[in-house]
């Protein structure tokens, strides 16, 4: 089901993608050259938008530009850096405000200094996608990303994301999904922190994650846990994923699930995290097998292909792929797992398929397929 499922997220971006080309035609906007600023992306942005939508390319080379206030988007956007765009919000400022009724595709840019004070640095009540976005440094009393709605994340880094907030303001580092529906895919969250819960990922709602990397993200107030993912209401997954290095103040060093929320996890290494790699109710955690764990702390997973011993991770580095991942040594317990007839989804993090690695019959635990061939069409997001 889960293989359905990841086919059906990546047809329904690439019509999406497909619609907006149609439209780029009547309604495209490029920045620069002479107006690579923020009242030059501003103006381009306001036609765009205002036209009903389309695509906004640059013609800047490699450039910063600082925003002086957040923009409101209310149709459907595409902006694309081409990866040598940077939006800096000076430490003061938001970036977009995405309305009900609006999408916004965002590619190959990288927003960073985005601020909280009238907004998140991107606040979403509409559809938003963030494909190849590098999205750092972000320092606010709230979460950098709040999700209301729909968001699909691809292929993108959060990284030195810092929530301020205290309470309800406290949760998420990088992304609060609440109340809407999130899918992550083929990412990496680095060296995020809030203070509640949730250092990198809270969610109250629907959450679906896979083929993602979670290390050195921590949570620092008293009493807070689920320092990779924290799920306290809806219906989430969490499956080929690597979750290491992570840090509660006083639990869930991993993740934590409670009632009413159900978290299932899967294919999955969950290791060497601070003050418990699995935290929450038995009902509100459970497994679908194939798990590794390793640490002071045990999971507590029983499912078939469940079970403790050491991953053997190297460092984060560039391993392939559009993010750094974390890539098993040989000998590592997460190395072919999982049979053949139940690794379910075909690509690891990098792009690599799945089987393809050591012995090319099973398939490993984690983000990463050890010694797999990363599929160029897949990298290339099949445009």
């Amino acid at each position: 089901m889960h293989r359905h499922l990841d086919w059906m997220v990546r047809t329904i971006s690439l019509l999406l993608i497909a619609a907006f080309a149609q439209q780029a035609d009547a309604v495209n906007g490029v920045v620069g050259p002479g107006n690579c600023n923020y009242a030059g992306f501003s103006s381009v942005l306001s036609t765009v938008d205002g036209s009903g939508g389309g695509t906004i390319t640059f013609n800047c080379g490699t450039a910063t530009i600082t925003f002086a206030g957040y923009k409101q988007v209310s149709n459907a956007v595409v902006i694309d850096g081409g990866g040598t765009i940077t939006f800096d919000g000076g430490n003061s400022s938001a970036f977009f405000q995405i309305f009900g009724s609006a999408t916004l595709v965002l590619k190959r840019l990288t927003l960073q200094h985005g601020e909280f004070s009238s907004a998140h640095a991107l606040e979403n009540f509409g559809f938003l996608r963030l494909d190849q976005v590098k999205m750092q440094n972000n320092v606010s009393i709230g979460a950098p990303i709040l999700n209301q709605n729909s968001l699909i994340v691809e292929r993108s880094t959060f990284s030195a994301n810092v929530n301020t907030g205290t309470g309800a303001d406290g949760h998420g580092g990088a992304i609060r999904n609440d109340g809407g529906s999130a899918t992550i895919r083929y990412s990496t969250f680095t060296g995020n922190q809030a203070a509640t819960g949730g250092g990198a990922i809270s969610s109250t709602s629907d959450l679906d994650v896979a083929d993602s990397t979670f290390t050195g993200n921590s949570t620092t107030g008293a009493g807070s846990g689920g320092a990779a993912i924290e799920q306290t209401g809806g219906i989430a997954t969490v499956m080929y994923s690597t979750i290491t290095g992570n840090t509660g103040q006083t639990f869930g060093g991993g993740i934590y699930s409670n009632d009413p929320a159900v978290l299932t996890v899967s294919r999955s290494i969950i290791a060497n995290n601070t003050n418990g790699n699995c935290d929450g109710s038995s009902t509100a955690l459970v497994s679908a097998g194939y798990n590794v764990w390793f640490g002071a702390t045990s999971c507590s997973f029983l499912q078939p292909g469940d079970g403790s011993g050491n991953p053997m991770l190297g460092a984060l580095a560039n391993n392939g792929g559009a993010t750094q991942t974390l890539l098993p040594a040989a000998g590592s317990a997460a190395i072919n797992r999982i049979p053949n007839a139940q690794c379910m989804l075909p690509y690891d993090q990098r792009g690599a398929t799945r089987p393809g690695g050591i012995a090319n019959s099973s398939c490993d635990s984690g983000a990463v397929e050890a010694g797999a061939a990363i599929d160029l069409i897949f990298y290339d997001s099949f445009e």
